[in-house]
């Protein structure tokens, strides 16, 4: 049984936390946001090195909303554990896996008994490559009696990147409506998913600068705040506003 303790009154509250269980995925999006369609390997976070970074970054804040994802999370074949160390680190949280759900039906018992013990939600990514394939997810879902989080639709994805890097910084942070979606990557926290344009630039053999990011620990809370809570140099490479496209998958 969970026990939900009180939060610390003078813990910093902060809103979303997304993790990535892995880096690649199975669905090799066109424009995907995580910039797994640049990812040319299998790149599985290791359960060690996460168990001690989201204890530690527990001490410091608190993320109302967590959200372990990729990548495609249900690839990691010790996703279980990750479910178990991230609600016990944070017992108050709403915790849920973000996946598009391919391989939701191949997961075993001890999966779902998992997500049920430890309340996580599992959210639909429904893109158009799943047909009618989708409904059977939902009955899925219901029949193992987990909770559904929300779903997101993915006809359409949207792009910010300005490769030339010549956006207002500020403007651009102002814009911004994934400033508040922080990334634990590697011991780090960035304020936002463009961390993971460390992929572009391998790809393309590029220079973006990356968003700001602090070492959690090294960092106290306050430092962890400020730097979270700012405009970087990193910003310089989003645009204002979004380029809509059509979902497709990536060719090179």
């Amino acid at each position: 049984m969970i026990k939900f303790n009180f939060l610390k009154k003078k813990q910093y509250k902060l809103i979303q936390l997304e993790i990535h269980l892995c880096d690649h995925c199975n669905l090799n999006c066109n424009k995907c946001g995580h910039y797994a369609n640049f990812v040319d390997k299998e790149i599985f976070t290791d359960i060690n090195q996460y168990t001690n970074d989201i204890n530690e970054l527990s001490k410091k804040v608190f993320y109302y909303q967590i959200k372990l994802m990729g990548g495609e999370p249900l690839l990691h074949p010790d996703i279980n554990k990750f479910i178990e160390v991230t609600r016990k680190a944070y017992p108050r949280s709403r915790i849920s896996i973000v996946t598009n759900g391919i391989l939701l039906t191949k997961m075993n018992e001890d999966f779902f008994n998992t997500v049920r013990k430890n309340y996580v939600a599992i959210e639909l990514s429904k893109y158009p490559i799943l047909g009618n394939k989708f409904s059977e997810l939902l009955d899925l879902i219901d029949d193992k009696r987990v909770m559904l989080g929300p779903i997101a639709l993915k006809k359409r994805f949207y792009d910010k990147l300005n490769i030339n890097g010549t956006s207002d910084k500020i403007k651009s942070f102002k814009a911004c409506n994934s400033n508040y979606v922080n990334q634990l990557w590697n011991s780090r926290l960035y304020t936002c998913m463009a961390c993971y344009r460390e992929y572009y630039n391998k790809k393309f053999k590029t220079n973006i600068i990356l968003p700001d990011s602090i070492d959690i620990y090294k960092a106290s809370a306050k430092e962890i705040i400020k730097t979270l809570n700012k405009p970087s140099e990193g910003c310089r490479f989003c645009n204002e506003t979004s380029v809509e496209y059509e979902w497709s998958q990536y060719k090179e």
